[in-house]
């Protein structure tokens, strides 16, 4: 579990590696294959993106996925999702999507190539299909950029997003370390902070309700309770009509 975010890091090094050396034409003659196994990185990079939109709520106006540059008509491959601008804990989980997505996927094609339970043809598409997600792993500039700009664009709600991961990775180590809980699967881990961020969330939304109802009540003139709809309405006989 903790040797997680390591992981993480190693693939980022690797991914920025790769695409650092092909843009200084560094593979020569393998320029070729690496920019069709980057094209196909590119795709799942920008998939990514999408589905951890669709996962924490932001509303996603399309995805574009392209070969050539629009400016230059150069072979460039690129993406881009479009969407609404996301809160900072929104911009950091879709900012990072791809390197978490990315690591998982590298290691499922991984298993699969190296298994000599599979075919050679689906252990070498897995093994192609490995190398073309490590391309393109690494967050792009412009996905780290978007996190400071989600930041300043609401620094209260950004400050207050910070607190709630800071409760929540409190609370997390208090039940690691003193209550010894055992995470059968890390997806449990994941769950389990989720969790608990959202209930530090709701309780401070719950906490802000009864300060706006102490705020407006007025205890010197409280208002009568309404309980007219509960009580049993009086029966009162009309009077007979007088005959003339």
């Amino acid at each position: 579990m903790l040797e997680e975010p390591i992981i993480f890091v190693i693939i980022f090094i690797v991914s920025f590696t790769l695409k650092y050396l092909y843009n200084k034409g560094q593979f020569g003659y393998l320029n070729p294959l690496f920019l069709r196994l980057f094209y196909v990185g590119v795709i799942i990079h920008e998939l990514a993106h999408y589905v951890m939109c669709k996962i924490v709520g932001v509303e996603t106006r399309g995805i574009l996925i392209a070969w050539r540059s629009r400016t230059t008509g150069e072979r460039s491959p690129h993406g881009a999702v479009g969407s609404h601008p996301p809160s900072f804990i929104q911009a950091v989980f879709i900012g990072l999507a791809p390197l978490y997505i990315g690591t998982w996927l590298i290691f499922l094609t991984l298993a699969i190539a190296l298994s000599p339970d599979f075919n050679i043809y689906m252990r070498v598409i897995s093994g192609i299909f490995c190398l073309s997600i490590l391309t393109a792993a690494a967050p792009s500039s412009q996905d780290f950029n978007n996190i400071p700009a989600a930041f300043s664009s609401s620094p209260a709600n950004s400050w207050y997003q910070v607190l709630l991961l800071f409760l929540s990775g409190v609370t997390m180590w208090f039940i690691l370390i003193n209550i010894q809980v055992v995470f059968v699967l890390d997806v449990f881990f994941y769950i389990t902070f989720i969790a608990i961020y959202f209930m530090f969330k709701l309780s401070f939304i719950g906490i802000k309700k009864i300060i706006i109802r102490l705020k407006i009540r007025n205890f010197k003139n409280p208002r009568e309770s309404k309980i007219s709809p509960f009580l049993r309405r009086r029966y009162k006989p009309k009077k007979p009509v007088r005959l003339r």
